[in-house]
Parts: structure tokens; sequence; C-alpha cells
């Protein structure tokens, strides 16, 4: 902890030097008439493609050029530096021109799903952490066929026993659903346990009318229940990060496309 307290520290410390630096280089430049919006242009389009080369890095991570936690750090800090040079470049002023105007928003829209994503990042796996064993999404929905299995063998196993049919018929009405599919999406967002309590209550009123055995299957599906409601939480919570991501990377990339469009326009304009 102590360690990320200081990287983070002289992270903000490098981005503010860097920052004052480039803001006097460009208004340097500027005083003297030179170009400054080409250099600043070149440099967004250099520091853009060194950004979206962070996801080609997660995607071979054999390679041993740093650490990933390392890299996740430069990319943070050289995309704050990064809205600063656009700023700068566009003048703190409103885009004109149908280019400009989607070139602008799509920047918007990166560095604004960015600090979304950052945000995500630092929120989301404590709690997945804290939720119970972590688990590998595309497995989620395999694991919850074998848990709806398990109840439905507890229960024609219970019902054969027993010869009853509450255990059978308060599954049915109350707890098929739950199994079928992962629930309670937005409980899970806030992590507010109601729906948990809710189902955990029902079984706890249903034992008062189960004999030794039955109670002993309602205890069974009660621990499912709570595993299906894990596995739920980490369904949700892990989708999230990857709904992030599919939105991110494709608008950073048309993002990249654009800006090389306007480049070249610009360069041939200016030349």
């Amino acid at each position: 902890m102590k360690r990320m307290r200081h990287r983070r520290t002289l992270g903000l410390l490098i981005l503010v030097i860097a920052t004052v630096l480039y803001a006097w280089a460009h208004l340097s430049l500027e005083t003297r008439f030179q170009p400054a919006a080409r250099w600043s242009g070149i440099l967004l389009l250099v520091l853009s493609c060194g950004l979206a080369l962070f996801n080609a890095r997660k995607k071979l991570p054999f390679i041993p050029l740093l650490s990933a936690t390392t890299w996740m750090q430069i990319h943070i800090y050289v995309g704050f530096f990064t809205v600063v040079v656009f700023l700068f470049h566009t003048g703190f002023r409103a885009p004109a021109g149908g280019l400009e105007i989607l070139t602008h928003a799509l920047f918007a829209a990166v560095a604004l799903s960015g600090v979304i994503g950052l945000a995500l990042s630092r929120f989301l796996p404590p709690r997945l952490t804290a939720h119970g064993e972590n688990v590998v999404f595309e497995r989620i929905p395999g694991m919850i066929v074998s848990l709806r299995k398990e109840a439905e063998q507890l229960i024609v196993a219970a019902e054969a026993k027993t010869h009853s049919s509450s255990i059978a018929e308060f599954y049915e009405a109350r707890l098929a659903a739950f199994f079928a599919r992962p629930r309670h999406l937005w409980s899970h967002l806030v992590s507010s346990p109601k729906p948990l309590n809710s189902l955990l209550e029902r079984i706890d009123a249903l034992d008062r009318y189960l004999d030794a055995d039955e109670r002993e299957t309602s205890a069974q599906i009660a621990g499912l229940v709570r595993a299906k409601n894990n596995l739920d939480h980490q369904w949700h919570l892990q989708g999230l990060l990857k709904v992030w991501l599919f939105v991110h990377i494709p608008l950073s990339f048309a993002l990249l496309l654009f800006a090389a469009v306007h480049g070249w326009i610009a360069w041939r304009f200016t030349g």
C-alpha cells in the first residue's frame, strides 16, 4: 500500500512537471510565431498511438517489458497528459467544422470513458475480492448450470425420500427463475443484500413446515443460493468491466483514425 502511494505521488509529480514544461514550450512557440498547433498535433498523434499500444501489451504478457501494473500507471498518467496537450492544441476553444467536431467528440468520449475505467478499476476489484473467490468470467454460466442441476437433484432425492412435494413446489415458485440465469443486476452493482436476504428468509419460513430430512435439504439449497448469488455478483461486476472495454477500445481506435485524417488534411492545408 505504501509503495502504491509513493508510485502515485511520483506519477502526479511527473505529470505536473511535464504539464508545466509543455505549457512553457507551447507558449514559447506561439510567441515566436512558430507552428505550435502543428507540433502539438504530431505529439497528440504519437501519444494516442502509445496509449493504444497498452491494449496490445495486455494481449502479449510474455513480452518482458515492465509489469502490467507499471504499464497501467504509465497509461493513466500519459492519458492525463494527452488531455493537457489536446487542450493546448485546440486553443481551449470550441471546434468548428464537421471533421473537427467529430474528432473533438471522439476525444472527449475516449477521455471520459478512460476516467470511468479508472474509477471502475479502483472500485470493482476490492468488491470482487470481498465477495467470494474470483471466478473466470467465461466459466460462470457453466457453473450456474451446475448449481441448478445440483439443486434439482437434491429436490428429486428429497421428494423420493420423504414423499413430500413441499420443497419442489417452493423451488418452482421461488427459486427456479433465480437459478435459471444471473439475476439482480442493480442490487449487485449497488451492493444491496436485499434480494439474497429475501430468498433466505423465505427458505427459513418454509422450514417450519418441513420434517428433519426436508430441513436438511433446504439448508443445502440455501447454501447453493448463496453460491449462486456470489456467481451473480462476479458476473455482473466483471461484465461491467467487459462492457467498458467494449466501449473504450473501439472509441480509441476510431479516434486514431479520425485524428490521422484530421492531421493529414491540416498538414496539406498548412503546407
